[in-house]
C-alpha cells in the first residue's frame, strides 16, 4: 500500500483590491466547486476526477484542452464532498485508489492526497497539472520543448540547436521539496513534505521528471516511477549486502552487527596497530572493509533497527575499551 501527500500551492505575486466569493463547495452538472473564500476557485469533473478548472484572483491556470489529474486520469470516479469547519474536501475512489482535495478557507492552496492498494496498471504513479501555459510561461528551460524536432524516441527534442527533455527537469529527491512554473505576477507550485519520497521509488539521489513545456505547462510528481532508476535501489525487503569501512581500530576492534533479529558472525580480527588511536587525537591506521550478507527475510517494510558493536576478545586498557573509527556505511 502507499499512501503519499502532496501540497500544490498556487500564489499570485500581486493581489488587487477583489471581493471574492465565500468559502465552500458547490455541485452542479458533474461539476464539483470547491471555492478557497481568498481568490482560489477549483473544479473537479464528479465523473472522472478530472480538475477542470483553476482560477484564481480572475485569472485561469488551467489548460482548457488538457486536464490535471492523477495518473494519466482515472477514468471513472465515485466522488464525494463535505465540508467541516474550515476545511473543504472532496474524495475520489477507484476500486484500489483514493484521492483527495482539500482547500482551507482564506488559504490559495490545494493540498493533495493519494492512496493506493496495487501497481496503476501502467507501471507508475505520478501527478501532473496541465496548466495553460499562457498563464504560466515560465518552467525549466532545459525542459522546454515546444516548437522543437523530436531526435530521440518521442521525448527528446532538438530545439534552438540545443536538446531538450522533460527528463532535464529532474532534480535529487533529496533536494526537491519545492518545483514550480511562473507566469506575470503568478506562480503555481508543487510542495512536498519531508516524507513525500518514503514510498517512492528510487532512493535519496533518484531523479525523476518535474516539468515539461510543450503547448501545455506540464508540472508532475513522481511518486512511483517505471522510468529507469538513477541511483540504487534494490529490493528494499530481499537480502541486501552492508559493508562498514573503518580507518582505525583498538585492541582488535572489529564491528558485529544486529539488524533486526539478526545478528553477523564476528569478523576475523584487523591488522593490529600498536597504538591508541583516538585518545592520542589520530582517526588514520588501517584501512580496512567489513562487508556483511543481510539474508532475504531479515528487513522488513517499515522501521528496521541496525546495531553496531565491536568486538574484540580484549577488555582493552584501564580506561580505554576496544573500539573502531569508522568512516562509511553503504548498504546494497
Amino acid at each position: 500500500m502507499r499512501k503519499s501527500l502532496l501540497q500544490l500551492a498556487l500564489g499570485l505575486l500581486a493581489l488587487p483590491s477583489t471581493v471574492f466569493a465565500a468559502f465552500g463547495i458547490t455541485s452542479s452538472s458533474g461539476v464539483v466547486t470547491v471555492d478557497s473564500g481568498a481568490g482560489l476557485v477549483i473544479k473537479i469533473n464528479s465523473s472522472n476526477g478530472d480538475i477542470t478548472s483553476i482560477v484564481y484572483s480572475s485569472k485561469q491556470l488551467q489548460d482548457s484542452s488538457k486536464f490535471t489529474h492523477i495518473s494519466s486520469g482515472l477514468g471513472s470516479v465515485t466522488t464525494t464532498t463535505s465540508v467541516s469547519g474550515n476545511y473543504a474536501k472532496v474524495t475520489l475512489k477507484t476500486s484500489t485508489l483514493t484521492q483527495t482535495y482539500v482547500v482551507v478557507n482564506g488559504q490559495n492552496n490545494l493540498y493533495i492526497s493519494t492512496y493506493t492498494t496495487a501497481e496503476p496498471s501502467v507501471g507508475e504513479l505520478r501527478f501532473i497539472a496541465r496548466l495553460s501555459k499562457s498563464a504560466l510561461p515560465n518552467g525549466v528551460t532545459a525542459a522546454e520543448v515546444n516548437g522543437g524536432t523530436a531526435i530521440e524516441g518521442s521525448d527528446v527534442f532538438l530545439l534552438n540547436g540545443q536538446t531538450r527533455s522533460k527528463f532535464y527537469s529532474s532534480k535529487r529527491f533529496i533536494e526537491d521539496q519545492v518545483h514550480g512554473v511562473t507566469g506575470s505576477g503568478v506562480g503555481v507550485w508543487m510542495v512536498l513534505p519531508g516524507t513525500a519520497y518514503e514510498t517512492s521509488s528510487g532512493g535519496p539521489f533518484m531523479r525523476d521528471i518535474n516539468n515539461q513545456g510543450s503547448s501545455q505547462q506540464e508540472l508532475y510528481w513522481y511518486m512511483n516511477s517505471g522510468h529507469e532508476q538513477t541511483t540504487a535501489s534494490s529490493s528494499q525487503i530481499g537480502a541486501r549486502t552492508l559493508v562498514i569501512r573503518i580507518t582505525s581500530s583498538f585492541a582488535s576492534g572489529r564491528p558485529v552487527v544486529t539488524v533486526n533479529s539478526w545478528t553477523s558472525s564476528t569478523p576475523a580480527a584487523p591488522t593490529k596497530i600498536d597504538s591508541r588511536g583516538v585518545t592520542r587525537g589520530t582517526w588514520r591506521g588501517n584501512n580496512q572493509a567489513f562487508t556483511y550478507s543481510i539474508p532475504s527475510g531479515t528487513l522488513i517494510a517499515g522501521k528496521n533497527t541496525f546495531t553496531i558493536n565491536v568486538a574484540s576478545g580484549s577488555s582493552g586498557d584501564t580506561f580505554l575499551s576496544p573500539n573502531i573509527v569508522y568512516d562509511s556505511i553503504v548498504l546494497y
